[in-house]
This record gives C-alpha cells, structure tokens and sequence, in this order.
C-alpha cells in the first residue's frame, strides 16, 4: 500500500509541474477521469501500458514513476543521444515529417568520441547508389543545414524528399531553383542529376559513418596497386597528349 501511495503522489505532482488537469491525462491513457483519480488517490493500482505513457508523457523514467529513483539517464538528445532512423522506417519518417511529433525513435545512441551538436540524426543507408563510399547497412551521423546554399561543393549530404530520403554528393552550379547531385557508383547510368530546391524537406551534411563492414589486407592491398595503377596510366596520358603535340608542331 505504502508503494502504490507513492506512485499516487508522484503521478499528482508531475501532474501539477506540467498543468495538466486529470481529465487530460486520463485522455492521454484512454480512461475516464473518475479511474484515472482513483490511481493519482492511491486507491487502485496501475497498469503497466499507463506506467510507459505517463513516462512518455513528462518525459521521466518509468523507475522514477514507480520508484523515484531520478538517477537513471534519459535517453534523448539533451544528453548525449542521437536518434537513429533505420532504412525500415524511412518511408514512415518522410509521411510524418511536416508534424508536430514527426516520428518515434525506439533506438537512441552515444557514439564515443564524438560530441553530438543540435538537430543531429543517424540514418542506416539503404542501396548502393554511393558505393563504394558508402555501403547498405552503414549508419551515417548526419547534421541539419537549413541554408543549403552553405553547403561547399563535394560534401555528402542526406536530403529528405517527398518521393524519398537521398544520400548524394552535392555539385555546386549556381543554379537557384535546381540542386545538382552526384552519385558516387560508377555502375550507375545517371551520374548526375537535378532536383529541385522547392521539394527538399529538409538537407543534412554527412559529418561521419559507422559501417560494420571490414576490408580483408589484401582487398586493401589490392585497392593501393588498382589506384597506383590509374595514377601511372594517367601520367602516360598526360605525356603521350604532350608529345603528340610536339609532332604536329614537328610536322607543321
């Protein structure tokens, strides 16, 4: 009794620290007002399902609802946690962006190491369209920019869309209405392509990327000899273009 006491006091005083009245609580847990009284009065118990609403609701601990303990972290962005939006959930996070509470995030991170700024969100990238830079299944710490025009040319950059999320490398040209985009993948048919400004939601600047994936030695070494090696036919270019200029001076 004594514990269901407790629960009742402190359900009343998180009650009044916020303004609510009971009956817009009791609304919140979908009961009456007169059910929702009797538990603030520590005359019935509560629910399970009410306890995760009502910590939900003044953004406390369940701990701390049943027991007071005010010690326990809250996992949100005030300390330290970004919110990570996984590929599953991206369709659900575009359909709800322009509202008030656009999404529920059921996973929060602390990145050790990293220092976590305003407005900060983890996406799990889904696709290849920027492999080899960026792998399915990678989760890329992104940055909201409001002022895209701020971005510097060949950053990477996460732009929430009506027709999708799109993580591309922006090419500055100037152009006021239209954003040029660049795909990393080689493989791809259109390396480039517009969209336009008016149909960005909203653009984040990739700041970093955490990927499970793990290169063996030798794909590395293999990866130094291939860039070595386009490096070298790029020189015998450049002197083959030179001294096919010398002939024709020869020639004329």
């Amino acid at each position: 009794m004594n514990k269901r006491l407790s629960i009742g006091e402190r359900l009343k005083t998180l009650r009044k620290q916020n303004n609510f009245s009971q009956s817009l609580v009791a609304e919140k847990l979908f009961i009456s007002q007169a059910a929702y009284s009797l538990i603030e009065n520590s005359q019935n118990g509560i629910a399970v399902d009410h306890i995760i609403n009502l910590s939900k609701l003044y953004k406390v601990t369940t701990d701390f609802i049943l027991k007071g303990d005010k010690y326990l972290i809250r996992m949100d962005s005030s300390n330290g946690f970004i919110p990570l939006i996984k590929a599953s959930a991206h369709a659900g996070f575009i359909k709800n962006f322009h509202e008030e509470n656009s999404f529920e995030v059921a996973d929060w991170y602390r990145i050790p190491g990293f220092n976590p700024a305003f407005e900060q969100k983890l996406f799990e990238v889904s696709g290849d369209s920027m492999t080899p830079t960026l792998l399915s299944g990678d989760v890329l710490i992104c940055q909201d920019q409001p002022e895209i025009d701020n971005i510097l040319d060949g950053s990477l950059i996460l732009l929430v869309t009506e027709s999708g999320i799109l993580i591309k490398r922006i090419r500055l040209d100037n152009n006021t209405e239209f954003l040029l985009l660049e795909s990393d993948n080689e493989l791809e048919i259109e390396q480039l392509k517009k969209i336009r400004k008016s149909e960005i939601y909203q653009a984040m600047v990739v700041r970093g990327k955490i990927s499970s994936v793990m290169l063996r030695h030798h794909q590395i070494a293999s990866k130094e000899k291939i860039q070595n090696m386009e490096e070298a036919i790029d020189f015998l270019k450049e002197e083959l273009f030179k001294l096919n200029k010398k002939l024709i001076s020869l020639d004329k």
